[in-house]
């Protein structure tokens, strides 16, 4: 058994679970490589030693539960070299019985890159996110955000979310929303500016729009009484002096 697991490309420990502790008993060559540490320095050990302070614990309890159940289990966690380096590796860890001894083979594969690749496409998307709908505090009880661009039901349905979660956290009275840059997917309801009221109402907070163009206020005529519960506007100056009077 030693010598498929110390040919094998991935990282690869044995463990007794019939000695106190659980000690590694077999580190292959690959398991060196990736992590740094010898044979001599990882036989006797628990597999935690790999473990630091951005490990996760709910990962760890995860482990720790089946082990003690002697179930197989799969996990992705932090890790460390024995430089210090921290890495993400892919654990798979199984139970096996030999000669009626228990053991586990664990199995570690460095996916560093692809986890890095994953946060840096999850920061890419909030930056995208706040490129697309940036609020900004004009006074301290006024918040606005200015629309570029094509308005298609997904980004309706990210601006309610941002700007009550904005309201929350900041505690403004006044959202002011320019729509001058914007235009409509066809098939997107003017119906939705109300909805967005209606969500900023019911946390206590007044909505203004801004940019209103002739054809836009056409159509807000034209809606189930909408000009009683929108307070729109021609211009961001229009609106900020109507909220200083």
């Amino acid at each position: 058994m030693e010598a498929v697991i110390d040919g094998s490309r991935v990282g690869a420990l044995v463990t007794d679970a019939s000695q106190e502790d659980n000690p590694i008993i077999f580190a292959n060559k690959t398991f060196e490589t990736m992590t740094g540490y010898t044979q001599e320095e990882t036989l006797g050990r628990n597999c935690r030693f790999l473990q630091g302070k951005d490990t996760d614990l709910t990962t760890v309890s995860k482990i720790r539960k089946a082990v003690s159940e002697r179930v197989p289990i799969t996990v992705v966690l932090k890790n460390y070299k024995k430089d210090g380096t921290l890495f993400w590796n892919r654990l798979s860890i199984r139970p096996i019985i030999i000669d009626g001894v228990p053991y586990y083979i664990g199995t570690q594969t460095d996916v560093s890159v692809q986890y890095r690749q994953i946060e840096e496409l999850h920061t890419k998307d909030h930056e995208i996110e706040q490129l697309m709908l940036p609020i900004m505090r004009i006074y301290d009880n006024l918040a606005a955000v200015s629309l570029i661009g094509q308005m298609t039901e997904e980004r309706f349905n990210l601006l309610i979310t941002k700007l009550s979660d904005y309201v929350h956290s900041n505690e403004v009275d006044h959202v002011m929303i320019d729509i001058t840059g914007l235009y409509w997917q066809q098939g997107t309801s003017i119906d939705r500016l109300l909805e967005i009221q209606q969500v900023l109402t019911l946390i206590g907070c007044q909505l203004y729009i801004t940019g209103i163009s002739p054809e836009l206020a056409h159509k807000l005529a034209a809606a189930k009484d909408p000009q009683q519960k929108l307070k729109t506007f021609s211009s961001v100056q229009q609106a900020i002096y109507y909220i200083q009077r």
